[in-house]
């Protein structure tokens, strides 16, 4: 949720100064700053540049210096949900609230990744990421052959934006290795589509979230559940696998339409603790239900799985959830860029912090649907050498370079999805989550 409150004491353009510290900040945080041997370091530091640095620098390269300042300080809370958009960035984010662009479908992290590049945090179902193969935790490193780990997370959402129906090519980093999967995919304009439904053998209904991040994720929810209740189903698969969350409220709407009463989410502040929000009895759904996840699940849908699991509502099968359990206020500068910064976490009804531990669920089973990409890496060879792998039966090659260094990574044909992206594909015979949670209907 977004947060007016705005600290204004990091200013660009011209000397930061005593007295503009003062009047930012207030009088006591000021005092305090200035006593600080660190805080006088740093002013002091800018106004040596400034005036003593051998190459005179203009204002946009003083306005430089302020912001990789500002991005210092963010990233030594190593904090991937804490970070700085630049004033650069203003056009990106215009077309973020516009829906006005094309790309591939993936929200990524604005703080860098570690080694550099732009982290992954979510993946849209039904756009190119998602069909490609892309997944949450991978980090990008490439677009269209070039590396882009020295570049801002702006710069890099710049390079993989671009013209309706044109190609860009990702390569990624995954789980730790250092080897490079590509993914060629086609632009396509990026809409939000909340809520896609199917109806089950035995006539058991199938509601996915996509994404919490619409405004009418609430309404949308409520109209496919009608559709459920109108077509005579008593059972219900509720899916929040691969949602990476969004607003927070949506979340709260979301698990009353299966909550009747009691608390849905608390949120702990770093002096207090206060319920967020509570049932209301705007239940919609009071059928048997499950709900599954998987490891991409996070934010928002964690609260809505926490909740139902804690009352007790009904069974959470799948994967251990991704651990994002904070939240964040984002605050307008007065250069124009935004601090997006983390001052809570979410408890659940039974006041469990969910931060880097996740929803553990009541059944696990390890999610099936899609084929994993193969990836190695080595050196010590012979440059030019052809290296052979033996996997599962098959046989891989990669050529070492001049260092006698080789790499190889799978290229996957993408995921199969349905013309209408507002209907669920199932794959029932691929998907061991679901197959358990039509046993567990049962």
């Amino acid at each position: 949720m977004k947060g007016m409150r705005r600290f204004s004491w990091l200013l660009v353009g011209g000397a930061v100064v005593a007295a503009l510290v003062y009047a930012q900040i207030g009088r006591p945080n000021s005092d305090a700053f200035l006593r600080n041997r660190n805080g006088q370091a740093l002013m002091q530091t800018y106004q040596l540049i400034q005036d003593e640095y051998l190459q005179k620098l203009d204002q946009k390269k003083l306005d430089a210096v302020i912001q990789g300042g500002i991005r210092g300080m963010i990233g030594a809370l190593d904090d991937q949900f804490t970070s700085y958009t630049a004033p650069t960035s203003s056009s990106i984010r215009s077309q973020d609230l516009q829906g006005e662009f094309y790309g591939i479908g993936v929200s990524l992290s604005l703080q860098p990744a570690k080694g550099g590049g732009a982290q992954i945090i979510g993946v849209t179902r039904g756009l190119p990421g998602y069909n490609a193969g892309l997944k949450v935790g991978d980090v990008i490193t490439e677009v269209n052959g070039q590396d882009v780990t020295k570049l801002e997370v702006d710069e890099i959402v710049s390079k993989i934006r671009g013209p309706k129906d044109t190609k860009v090519t990702i390569g990624v980093r995954r789980d730790g290795s250092n080897a490079v999967i590509k993914f060629e995919m086609v632009r396509q304009k990026v809409e939000i589509i909340s809520v896609t439904k199917a109806i089950l053998p035995g006539n058991v209904g199938y509601v996915a979230l996509e994404t919490f991040a619409n405004v009418k994720v609430f309404e949308q929810l409520n109209a496919a559940l009608k559709e459920m209740r109108d077509k005579g189903v008593k059972k219900l698969v509720f899916d929040l696998r691969d949602n990476g969350g969004g607003l927070l409220d949506q979340g709260c709407q979301v698990a009353e339409a299966f909550i009747k009463e009691g608390p849905i989410v608390f949120t702990r502040y770093r002096t207090q603790t206060k319920l967020f929000c509570e049932a209301s009895g705007r239940v919609q759904w009071s059928g048997p239900m499950v709900v599954l996840v998987n490891g991409n699940s996070a934010s928002a849908s964690e609260i809505v799985a926490g909740a139902i699991q804690d009352t007790g509502r009904a069974k959470v099968i799948g994967e251990s959830t991704f651990g994002k359990g904070v939240g964040q206020n984002v605050i307008d500068l007065p250069n124009g860029g935004e601090l997006t910064l983390v001052t809570f976490e979410w408890l659940t009804p039974k006041k469990r912090a969910l931060n880097k531990t996740g929803v553990k669920p009541d059944i696990e089973v390890k999610d099936t649907r899609f084929e994993v990409p193969l990836a190695f890496e080595g050196t010590g060879v012979k440059p030019g050498e052809t290296v052979t792998l033996n996997v599962g039966g098959k046989t891989y090659t990669a050529k070492a370079d001049e260092k006698g260094k080789f790499t190889f990574s799978q290229t996957l044909p993408p995921r199969p999805q349905s013309e209408d992206r507002g209907q669920a594909l199932i794959e029932l015979e691929k998907d061991a989550i679901l197959q358990r949670a039509l046993e567990e209907l049962k």
